[in-house]
């Protein structure tokens, strides 16, 4: 009974998919292109439209979708993945229905070239015969008409279609005249996308006239205006700062941004699923100096980097003289907008609004002081077992000093309220670092809370000249002189600016031994059988001018989440919701 619910509703939406995946092509065209009247398919009299690309650009975006045997390949692979297998060969079997004519190992494109200033349209679909394929669709468009010069046409609902073989290829467009755009052989057009990615974009704003990406800016900041004249209640000028310094930062990306890349494959090889992001800006700009300036440099929280670790975060990066700038002024629009809000807050007494706010200034003029130096350098790592967690944080500071005042001012702000933690400050000096101690006492009926922490929750905190440290956790004292000792053992450089790693299955396993859970468990049983533990990592490095972004999603993750998905079905089935 449960396969078949699943299958009723799997089979219109893999149908679905695999019309999208042959015909997405036509799908985008009609997306992208203004809707022209609807004709009877035997009265059909194309429209004259010289000189219609007399005013193209180059395609200032390709998109590219993997070949229909990848994509079968690669939904088959995923659907398993995630204990949904009959969503995979649905999707094979109409592939297989609606593919007749598609060559199944070549991409699927769909470039858009500016005509007039308009975006315009143009789809790929690799194919020798397209009159098959067409043949193919008639049940949803209608018998194609072919012109004169061999060109075929079909409408779709109120939208017109214009078909044209080309070699090993077919170009499908909304003007007839669009098609004398179409390469060939667009295969130096899909470099390094096609079947490289399961689905891929590349936009090159530079190839959009200037009056053109002026424009979009102006429309923009119209709805800005509109936005802001809507606006009730609040700070209507601080609203508008904010919009104004999210809007100078928006106009800096249109106009000197060169290329964007997005890119999402799944790697059967690997047993992951990877996306890439790349972006580039233009050569001389203050967009290239700004991400120009970031380079990796040498860390004092390198150690967290640890193979053993259930999930640990690092960046360490010089940063340039126009990113401190941004950062300043997206800062103080912040600063803005937290200030308006706790004029807003009626559980505070103005008393209480003031230290607050003193609090949150100081501590942002002391975190723009740190990016001022012009570096970055923080690391944070989660240790567990079945037993216990521990965790710990450090990060470059301009003032360690400064860091350590704050904290006791704000200690001495609530030294008489009864429910306060208690704060040790100045305990002891480790290898250059002052310790302090913030405890709490955990209440008896947190059960959760105290089989975590204990009794009482600790809090060591760790202040250098320039640095702080926070470790969290039973033993996380120790953990946080090792961190400590290892400042000086990074020399070098050779690392990404920026890398996150997170490990499911040793917090799972935690969180288990903590309250043990149907869903957790079922988890947990599938990520010991999987190739990894759950993994998702993210690095980000750096190009020229610009970045790039790697995120990858390894097959435990995926099949925990599947196993996951299973109980909740089961235990909808046992309560009779099935």
């Amino acid at each position: 009974m449960h396969n078949g619910f699943r299958n009723l509703h799997l089979k219109p939406v893999a149908g679905r998919l695999t019309r999208v995946a042959v015909a997405c092509t036509m799908a985008l065209s009609l997306a992208l292109a203004p809707c022209q009247e609807s004709l009877a398919q035997e009265k059909f009299q194309p429209k004259a439209s010289p000189g219609a690309t007399a005013n193209a650009t180059e395609p200032v975006l390709v998109v590219t979708l993997g070949s229909i045997n990848k994509l079968m390949q690669d939904i088959n692979y995923v659907t398993a993945a995630v204990g949904q297998p009959n969503a995979g060969m649905t999707f094979g079997m109409f592939a297989g229905m609606f593919a007749q004519g598609i060559n199944l190992d070549q991409p699927i494109g769909v470039l858009v070239p500016l005509v007039d200033g308009a975006p315009q349209p143009i789809a790929l679909l690799p194919t020798n015969d397209i009159k098959a394929t067409l043949k193919r669709l008639e049940a949803q468009t209608g018998p194609a008409d072919q012109l004169d010069d061999g060109t075929f046409v079909i409408s779709v609902g109120a939208n017109t279609i214009f078909i044209r073989q080309m070699d090993s290829w077919a170009a499908l467009a909304p003007q007839k005249d669009l098609l004398d755009l179409a390469p060939a052989d667009p295969s130096s057009l899909f470099d390094g996308m096609g079947n490289k990615y399961d689905l891929a974009f590349r936009i090159k704003l530079q190839q959009v006239p200037a009056e053109t990406r002026n424009m979009l800016v102006a429309q923009i900041r119209q709805g800005f205006e509109q936005a802001m004249q809507k606006q009730a209640g609040g700070n209507p000028d601080q609203a508008r700062d904010v919009a104004e310094t999210s809007m100078k930062q928006l106009e800096q990306f249109i106009n000197e941004t060169d290329e964007l890349n997005f890119g999402l494959n799944i790697d059967q090889a690997n047993k992951e699923i990877v996306a890439d992001t790349a972006f580039v800006a233009v050569d001389g700009t203050k967009l290239a100096s700004l991400y120009g300036g970031a380079k990796p440099i040498p860390s004092a929280f390198a150690s967290v980097i640890r193979e053993d670790a259930a999930a640990y975060y690092h960046a360490a990066t010089s940063i340039s003289p126009e990113a401190i700038d941004q950062t300043r002024a997206s800062m103080q629009s912040s600063l803005g907008t937290l200030a308006s809000a706790l004029e807003n807050e009626d559980d505070l007494n103005p008393a209480q609004r003031a230290d607050i706010k003193e609090m949150i200034d100081r501590i942002a003029e002391l975190a723009m002081d740190s990016i001022a130096e012009g570096r970055a350098d923080v690391g944070a790592l989660l240790l567990t077992d079945t037993e216990k967690f521990q965790f710990v944080f450090g990060s470059f500071v301009s003032d360690g000093s400064e860091a350590a005042q704050i904290a006791k001012d704000i200690a001495a702000k609530v030294e008489d309220d009864a429910s306060a933690p208690r704060f040790e400050f100045d305990r002891s000096v480790y290898n250059g670092v002052t310790m302090h101690l913030i405890e709490a006492d955990v209440p008896e009926s947190e059960d959760e809370a105290r089989r975590v922490f204990g009794d009482t929750l600790q809090v060591h905190i760790g202040t250098g000249e320039k640095s702080v440290y926070v470790a969290i956790g039973p033993d996380s004292e120790n953990l946080l002189k090792g961190l400590i000792d290892s400042k000086d053992a990074d020399k070098g450089a050779d690392r990404p600016i920026g890398q996150l790693k997170f490990r499911l299955l040793p917090i799972l396993e935690y969180a288990n031994a903590v309250e043990a859970n149907d869903a957790i468990s079922a988890m947990i049983a599938e990520l010991s059988r999987s190739a990894d533990p759950g993994l998702l990592t993210v690095v980000q490095d750096v190009i020229h001018n610009g970045q790039e972004t790697k995120i990858t999603v390894g097959e435990g993750l995926l099949k925990a989440i599947g196993a996951a998905i299973q109980q909740a079905q089961q235990a909808q089935m046992q309560q009779g919701q099935f």
